[in-house]
């Protein structure tokens, strides 16, 4: 099978050779490991080429001491600052900490048509075997930033005109970019938006689904009339929505299904959508043995991958992990990620 065919095969339940892998590395580990890292990511790769790894070796691979911080302006007015060994960071100065310039306030020009085409002819020059996902637009984790936390949540409770007005006005923005990448050929829109805490959701369900699911769903539906494909990440709790997610038509999830409960995670989603798996990044990966590790692997593949697909493998490799858990990640991968799932028979 192509990487392509498997992934798909895995998102619609119709038989992968083995699970579709996707690895992560963030630049604090391939500084830590160097080329014995790389040379594992070879031996195991990914259907992705290896892609999200590699784009942060640039950043690993930059002089001077082990940990810098680095602050930075985004596109929307916002300032970030971040740690060499990870990459996006974190909000130092919204956009808009105030609603006092919200009546002037632009956002960034969308891409130009020329980008779109160059976009297409990329996918026409790529070879067939490679799956093309695109960023949807953001919604909770960019109001977030452009708020700021204190401001964002504040909105939520107050109900505010300005917040609705914000919401209303990024879901304009998006939907004829999401449409432009669509049309170009894109297999899949991707949303990354972490919706918990490690034990509950940062806004109540209920405010999730009055809010929120509204502005996602008209996203959502775009992709959804193209039949293309839905991939939502979200870090944190959110067990209660998981039912709504299946409702409005996502095919793959990348829950923190470890803090929640894989098993429980796996009696909502399993065989529903398909899973790409967090294997427990804060405790088994850097802390636990290669047995845990396996044991974890494992584990996942139980809850999500049984039904003739259903699951992704991924696990995030961090600053100070030891390598002997990375290499028991990425042979686990491989050695339960293969179907027929015979040792699951026995």
């Amino acid at each position: 099978m192509t990487p392509r065919d498997r992934i798909l095969a895995a998102m619609e339940f119709t038989g992968p050779d083995r699970a579709p892998i996707q690895h992560y590395c963030f630049p604090g580990a391939l500084q830590q490991h160097g080329q014995k890292l790389l040379d594992l990511l070879a031996c195991y790769p990914d259907d992705f080429d290896n892609e999200a790894p590699l784009a942060n070796l640039s950043l690993a691979q930059q002089p001077g001491e082990a940990e810098r911080f680095h602050d930075w302006q985004d596109g929307w007015g916002t300032t970030w600052r971040r740690s060499s060994l990870y990459t996006s960071g974190e909000v130092v100065t919204p956009a808009l900490p105030t609603w006092d310039a919200w009546s002037q306030y632009e956002f960034p020009p969308p891409p130009a048509p020329e980008h779109f085409e160059r976009f297409a002819a990329g996918l026409r020059a790529q070879e067939p075997r490679r799956f093309t996902q695109v960023g949807g637009g953001g919604l909770f984790q960019h109001m977030q930033n452009l708020r700021g936390p204190e401001g964002f949540f504040l909105d939520i409770a107050e109900d505010r005109q300005e917040f609705h007005e914000l919401g209303d006005r990024l879901v304009a923005y998006y939907q004829p970019i999401l449409r432009a990448y669509l049309e170009a050929g894109a297999d899949c829109a991707t949303w990354g938006d972490d919706w918990g805490t490690q034990t509950a959701m940062l806004c109540s369900p209920a405010a999730w689904r009055r809010l929120f699911r509204p502005w996602y769903q008209a996203l959502f539906d775009i992709v959804l009339e193209y039949g293309r494909k839905l991939w939502i990440h979200t870090d944190g709790w959110s067990t209660e929505i998981i039912p709504d997610l299946v409702e409005m038509g996502i095919s793959l999830l990348n829950p923190q299904h470890t803090i929640m409960g894989t098993r429980r995670v796996g009696e909502l989603a399993g065989g529903r959508i398909c899973i790409r798996t967090d294997i427990d990044r804060q405790g088994v990966i850097p802390f636990g043995t290669p047995d845990d590790v396996r044991a974890a692997v494992r584990e996942a593949m139980e809850c999500f991958g049984r039904f003739n697909g259903g699951i992704m493998l991924h696990g995030e490799i961090g600053p100070n992990v030891p390598f002997e858990n990375i290499e028991a990640l990425y042979s686990a991968f491989y050695e339960y990620g293969t179907y027929p799932l015979k040792w699951l028979e026995t």
